[in-house]
């Protein structure tokens, strides 16, 4: 995932030009004022704001108090065709596929000269890093085991630090929410992108607890992590657009908050 991340700067770095490459350090600079913004954020949350969290911590807390039941009820009710749609949707919380999909995205959008589809990219690749920052993060401080481990849904099961310990949040549901918003925000214009983007994040936050692989508060968790990172990423990153420049005889580049 390193290389794929240096690729990516190395690919901004050669395909731009002097003029393109002055959009870079505003992109770059944007991750963290993002981070800020979302550590921050309650410092600025209104009455209505401050009610949302609080239904928000009640769902996870509603969860937690469930994750066992939830488990054995999903154990009990595998079929043929839920364990299909779970492999599936699995590969859309994949980061070893994802990312490379995003490398992709960029670079073809800088081929084919699409600033939506450059813009897209770039947006991706930010929410991406942000978002998998955080639940990585959460994961090492919590230490909670998978289901699957058979050792119970609590928290800090004690002792030292062990890198298994890392059910909290799910990282599959981060990286398909962290991508989803932004690609149903830049096609909105599309009537089916917004409902099949969403739908897949929440089928692949649903495969990690058919698996057994997470508890239900793990995955909400994560999907709202993915998602918070999204929304952050398109509010406070400053978009790419290209547009025609008979005097330079190409492109030129303007972003803005």
């Amino acid at each position: 995932m390193k290389k794929l991340l240096i690729i990516l700067m190395l690919w901004a770095a050669i395909l731009l030009s002097a003029e393109e490459q002055k959009y870079i350090p505003a992109y770059l600079y944007s991750y963290p004022q993002t981070a800020v913004q979302g550590i921050t954020a309650p410092i600025r949350w209104t009455a209505s704001d401050w009610l949302t969290a609080i239904g928000i911590v009640g769902i996870g807390a509603g969860l937690y108090v469930y994750d066992e039941d939830i488990n054995q009820f999903t154990k009990d009710h595998k079929t043929d065709f839920s364990q299909d749609i779970s492999l599936a949707a699995k590969q859309f919380g994949e980061g070893k596929y994802i990312l490379p999909a995003i490398a992709l995205t960029g670079m073809g959008g800088y081929v084919f000269k699409s600033d939506k589809t450059t813009d897209t990219g770039l947006l991706c690749l930010k929410s991406f890093i942000l978002a998998n920052a955080a639940t990585q993060t959460l994961k090492a401080i919590t230490q909670r085991e998978r289901p699957d481990a058979n050792q119970g849904k609590e928290f800090f099961n004690g002792g030292a630090y062990q890198k298994h310990r890392e059910s909290f949040p799910s990282g599959h549901a981060t990286v398909a929410w962290s991508v989803a918003p932004i690609i149903a925000s830049q096609y909105r214009a599309s009537p089916w992108v917004p409902p099949l983007a969403y739908g897949i994040a929440t089928l692949t936050s649903c495969s990690r607890v058919h698996d057994n692989k997470h508890w239900a508060s793990d995955a909400f968790v994560g999907s709202l992590i993915g998602y918070l990172g999204a929304q952050l990423t398109l509010k406070s990153t400053p978009r790419l657009q290209l547009y025609p420049n008979p005097d330079l005889q190409g492109i030129s580049f303007h972003w803005e908050l």
